[in-house]
């Protein structure tokens, strides 16, 4: 099974109404404990029978001893750094010293970096909750390509992008970035998701974008082929034609997360949705750890944080489906069902606490 870490080194300095992970602001671990973490779940991947991998989050650049943190990531022999890059730029652009940061992580072998971009100017700023966020994420792309860093943009879909299409189009061809991601924002178990749903688009959004979405980088019939299938009215179709909902929560998962918080305590569970904690890793028995590892059951899907004892029947979920507008479009049909279930039962009626 495929084992991933989670360690939050910093708070975000943006509020996106749709994080999957609870970022926002909040603090930082101490150098000491940073360093501690690092080590002490090197020793433990190495009682794994595969290795598993690691990434700093929520905003590493926020952190004053980053490069020292990422020196130490880098440098971890039986746990691999999973360096995803993205960022919202603040971070850096507030720093004194953001041109030996950006030469820190390029010397390390980290040349990708990438920004998310929720449309233009005002609604970015809107949907992220941070006024001037926007440019300041522009501002990081330039400055992180003048250091030689290889910068992707990451647009999320929402229901402003028709509007905002030309200015989308104007800032990418400035940017001229390595690649393009077109993301639809998911819907997870998160306190915070619902936040998101006024800005979801639907299927039509998207539909009137597809003379944008070649010179975006994007494959128009396969993009919106996809999507068609992610509709509210979409799922609710498969449940009418027979899908079982306990057994889409039933499938065995091949892939394990767990978050490391700030006091680091290590939990089973993606951040924001944690289900157990093992302990406090700088004193944690790292053996009794490796073993509770190994007999967890994955939970890359969030259908693992929910107890299937608890989900209600297919006829309350298909009520619930067709409340929602038909054309609403979600990242999977996964994300459809979690949102419906958010419209039945308090979360804490139905996830594992």
């Amino acid at each position: 099974m495929d084992l991933n870490f989670d360690l939050l080194i910093s708070g975000c300095n943006t509020r996106c109404r749709h994080c999957y992970v609870n970022g926002g602001p909040g603090r930082n671990i101490s150098l000491e404990d940073a360093l501690l973490c690092i080590e002490r779940l090197d020793e433990l991947g190495a009682l794994l029978p595969e290795r598993p991998g690691f990434t700093l989050d929520n905003e590493p650049m926020n952190h004053p001893d980053v490069t020292t943190i990422i020196r130490a990531a880098a440098a971890a022999r039986h746990i691999s750094h999973y360096h995803h890059g993205m960022t919202t730029g603040i971070a850096l652009m507030r720093r004194a010293d953001r041109a030996e940061v950006i030469r820190a992580y390029l010397e390390l072998g980290y040349e990708g970096f990438g920004i998310t971009l929720h449309g233009g100017e005002a609604h970015h700023d809107e949907i992220v909750r941070r006024p001037g966020a926007w440019g300041t994420s522009v501002e990081a792309a330039e400055f992180m390509k003048r250091c030689g860093a290889k910068v992707n943009v990451s647009l999320m879909l929402n229901r402003f992008f028709p509007e905002d299409a030309e200015e989308l189009s104007r800032v990418l061809e400035r940017l001229q970035p390595e690649f393009i991601w077109f993301a639809v924002p998911n819907y997870t178990p998160h306190g915070n998701m619902m936040g998101f749903e006024p800005y979801r688009a639907k299927l039509t959004d998207l539909e009137a974008l597809a003379p944008y979405l070649a010179s975006w980088g994007q494959d128009p019939e396969n993009l919106l082929g996809k999507a068609a299938q992610n509709t509210a009215g979409a799922v609710l179709r498969r449940f009418t034609e027979g899908l079982k909902l306990k057994e889409l929560f039933a499938k065995e998962q091949l892939e394990l997360y767990c978050s490391v918080h700030a006091d680091a305590r290590l939990y089973l569970g993606n951040t924001g949705v944690e289900t157990f904690c093992l302990g406090d890793l700088r004193t944690l028995d790292l053996h009794e750890a490796a073993d509770m590892l190994r007999q967890a059951p994955g939970n890359r899907d969030y259908g693992a944080f929910y107890d299937a004892d608890n989900l209600p029947s297919e006829e309350d979920l298909i009520g619930a489906l067709g409340a929602l507008p038909e054309g609403l479009l979600y990242s999977d049909p996964a994300s459809v069902i979690y949102r419906a279930l958010a419209d039945l039962h308090t979360p804490t009626k139905i996830l594992k606490r």
